[in-house]
């Protein structure tokens, strides 16, 4: 994918008139202080908001709508600053919070949302469950959808007053309104138990292709644009599944490793709709060489937790030493 790091107004904008209607545009969830020349320096992401992705893919909208009226009834109760857009495909709900260090207490917070919402629906939950990624990306509002040819538009209590058609058709072109945020309550994220004092918090492993995977890391990869170190992480892991943790010798192990890898990441990357938007077989198949021929392994826990990985205690915590 075509990427721009912005530092103006003007740039951002011009480079939005340029793309839009040509290709989907997508900016990151959370701002960043520092940026190299290429790049935003994940250190220094401003973890103050948490972004709710109610994502029907176009086929259940009304659970979506459904979905996000029940929390906005919580947000609207608590007078949560928030802000809302129907991205084309379902809803995005951001609720702003006070600034923190760590993306633990909105993890946790978002599973207090998840709490609510399923237990006032009868159907299955359209909220997307990978909270917490500081490489999420988000469609830019007042941009096409190219799979819909819906905008990406901001909406408010009286457009979802109004229905799904309303919005539908609201959703045909740009929506130049005023922007403004509801509500001018701060969340102050809860207080969050540390790993070591909780007994288990996630489901131990996740099948999303056909290897198992590690929460933490579905939650890292399952996004539109993993981060460089995430990306190896999940190749060390697959390649501890397949070789049970040893020390690879031979090249020609080491290469049947490998395309095994790579084959599972494109199933995972070709799969799933807006995930993983700039895979390269090619590219994926030169880094992960690296890491598979140099027997790189899954960190332990620890340095996962540290980094910000980790989305709650499983089965693998307690082993580790």
């Amino acid at each position: 994918m075509k990427r721009k790091i912005v530092r103006t107004k003007n740039e951002y904008v011009n480079f939005i008139k340029l793309q839009n209607n040509r290709t989907n545009l997508y900016t990151t969830v959370y701002d960043f202080g520092e940026f190299a020349e290429f790049a935003k320096i994940d250190s220094s992401v401003v973890l103050n908001r948490i972004f709710l992705d109610f994502d029907a893919h176009g086929d259940n909208l009304i659970h979506a709508l459904t979905d996000l009226k029940i929390v906005l009834d919580y947000v609207y109760e608590r007078n949560i600053e928030h802000t809302c857009f129907f991205s084309g495909r379902g809803f995005h709900l951001f609720l702003e919070g006070e600034q923190i260090d760590n993306i633990r207490p909105i993890q946790f917070f978002f599973r207090q949302i998840k709490e609510h919402l399923e237990s006032n629906i009868l159907h299955k939950s359209t909220l997307d469950e990978r909270v917490g990624q500081s490489t999420r990306l988000r469609r830019i509002p007042n941009t096409v959808n190219m799979n819909s040819l819906k905008y990406c538009i901001p909406i408010f209590k009286e457009d979802i007053e109004k229905g799904l058609d309303e919005i539908l058709i609201l959703a045909d072109k740009p929506r130049n309104t005023i922007y403004r945020t509801t509500g001018n309550v701060k969340i102050v994220w809860p207080e969050v138990p540390s790993i070591e004092a909780v007994e288990g918090e996630v489901v131990a492993v996740i099948e999303q292709g056909r290897l198992p995977l590690l929460p933490c890391l579905r939650s890292a990869i399952m996004v539109e644009n993993p981060s460089h170190i995430a990306r190896a992480y999940l190749v060390s892991w697959y390649r501890d599944v397949l070789t049970a943790r040893t020390t690879l010798i031979s090249n020609e192990k080491k290469n049947e490793v490998l395309e095994k890898i790579v084959e599972e990441i494109k199933h995972i990357a070709e799969n799933n709709e807006e995930v993983w938007l700039d895979w390269s077989e090619s590219e994926t198949r030169k880094h992960a060489r690296y890491t598979v021929f140099n027997n790189y392994k899954t960190p332990f826990c620890e340095k996962l937790i540290s980094e910000g990985y980790c989305i709650g205690k499983c089965w693998r915590y307690p082993k580790e030493k």
